[in-house]
């Protein structure tokens, strides 16, 4: 499942909190809080906004590999879907 993480820990270019859109193998939101609780770091697949799109089809982000989040450092997570992009433009 795919998951909106706001961090609140500064991004590099210099903002306070930054998102992080990932991929992790969890059934909802309650499942990977569970994972999250149970874990100092969790590794997840980072995943990157598509700008390249040419089709209804093509998936709207790819992977850049695996990321160690840690929970303390996690203000929000939200299930990543078009609810949650409709109005950002993604």
């Amino acid at each position: 499942m795919r998951f909106v993480i706001t961090m609140n820990m500064p991004a590099h270019a210099g903002n306070l909190i930054h998102q992080i859109m990932c991929e992790y193998p969890a059934n909802g939101i309650e499942d990977f809080c569970k994972a999250l609780q149970q874990n100092d770091f969790l590794i997840v697949d980072e995943l990157y906004k598509n700008s390249k799109i040419t089709g209804y089809n093509v998936d709207p982000y790819y992977s850049v590999g695996k990321t160690a989040i840690n929970h303390m450092h996690i203000g929000k997570v939200k299930e990543l879907g078009t609810v949650t992009t409709a109005n950002k433009g993604w």
